[in-house]
């Protein structure tokens, strides 16, 4: 490295989401998990979010079991682009 700094500029993600909203995502579509995640919105973290090039968004919500019971508290990191696209 050539003892630059490198200034990178914080990009808020565009998603239409928001707490209560229920979420069914795929595990390549999210970070710290296996397999699907159905997740009910409790917090979307955009204060934590800008720093992934509006491609990624963290959420916090409550897991939704196989049998439809909530089940834990869980923070995902989940790609803007697996969630519902929002009005221009």
């Amino acid at each position: 490295m050539d003892g630059l700094a490198v200034n990178r500029t914080p990009v808020t993600p565009r998603v239409s989401v928001a707490p209560g909203d229920l979420v069914q995502l795929s595990e390549p579509d999210y970070q710290y998990g296996t397999g699907p995640l159905r997740l009910r919105i409790t917090r979307v973290r955009f204060d934590l979010s800008t720093w992934y090039d509006g491609r990624w968004v963290w959420l916090e919500g409550i897991e939704i079991r196989v049998d439809d019971q909530d089940g834990r508290l869980r923070q995902v990191l989940v790609r803007v682009s697996a969630l519902p696209k929002p009005e221009a």
